[in-house]
């Protein structure tokens, strides 16, 4: 297996920063966070916050179709065991009855995020090209500032994965929540409200410790966007340079820089993995079987 020698250097910008900045969530990123938002939502009454509200309603029913499937599926067992045939006809047939509703429910939701996730992504994206080719920003980007060495990515990938963790994190902490709130209504009436306090308790434990130790995805992460851009920009060189590159035969020097800025990209994702495999097998412990 070919391993690029060290001495091969493809950084776009190879003065490192002698503090280099670390992701942190705090003031300024839900500042930053806010100002995109108001920018992919630009108001209560846009589409955008139709479609959110959508989704909001979308995942009421959902909860709702769930809840009561356990309990048809519980009925429809209960006939299994008491050896009730008609009983279980009569109940398996309203369940089959509901399932062509349960999916409508399902797909809606799906379209909902989907679409929110476009008009988000079109809202920014027209932001940001306004900003980026007025007068010669984009020259000046390219030409004259470093600091962002890889505005394609940042104009296209970047945007498309911020939309989608958008409205990921909307629908993945509604959902959840809806739940917990309803499952804790219906612990408190049957079981008194100790037991909840005591759930809520480890939940909040269990959180804490989670969250302390998945604090280095953040840097893996913002590192592996990087990477990504530092890989992807050598490629838009070469075809920008391709003549100059050809007239010089300068593509083994090319094909040494990719490979080495390849491998790089290739060794941090390996480990980014390795690293979310153990932070799985401790989130499954802790999360889900210790409960």
């Amino acid at each position: 297996m070919y391993r690029p020698t060290n001495d091969v250097h493809y950084v776009i910008n190879e003065e490192k920063p002698k503090r280099p900045t670390k992701a942190h969530v705090d003031a300024a990123f839900f500042k930053q966070l806010y100002q995109l938002l108001s920018i992919g939502i630009p108001g209560i009454l846009s589409p955008e916050a139709g479609f959110a509200l959508l989704v909001a309603g979308s995942l009421v029913a959902r909860s709702l179709c769930d809840l009561w499937m356990i309990r048809t599926s519980t009925l429809i067992e209960g006939s299994i065991v008491n050896m009730d045939a008609p009983l279980f006809k009569k109940r398996l047939l309203t369940f089959l009855a509901a399932m062509p509703i349960i999916s409508v429910v399902n797909n809606i939701l799906k379209y909902g995020i989907g679409e929110m996730k476009l008009r988000m992504r079109t809202n920014i994206s027209r932001h940001l090209l306004d900003q980026y080719l007025k007068g010669f920003t984009y020259y000046k980007m390219t030409n004259l500032d470093t600091r962002i060495a890889n505005p394609d990515q940042l104009l296209t990938t970047d945007i498309d994965k911020f939309c989608d963790s958008c409205t990921d994190l909307y629908s993945n902490v509604a959902k959840p929540m809806l739940d917990i709130s309803i499952y804790l209504y219906r612990l408190t009436t049957s079981l008194g409200g100790r037991t909840p306090l005591l759930m809520i308790g480890y939940l909040a434990l269990a959180g804490s410790f989670l969250t302390h130790i998945r604090r280095p995805i953040a840097t893996m992460t913002a590192k592996e966007q990087r990477l990504e851009g530092e890989y992807r920009h050598i490629h838009s060189r070469l075809i920008t340079n391709s003549e100059e590159i050809a007239f010089y035969r300068g593509n083994n020097r090319e094909k040494l820089t990719l490979l080495a800025s390849f491998h790089k990209l290739v060794e941090h994702l390996r480990g980014l993995l390795e690293f979310k495999v153990g932070m799985g097998v401790i989130d499954n412990f802790v999360g889900k079987y210790f409960e």
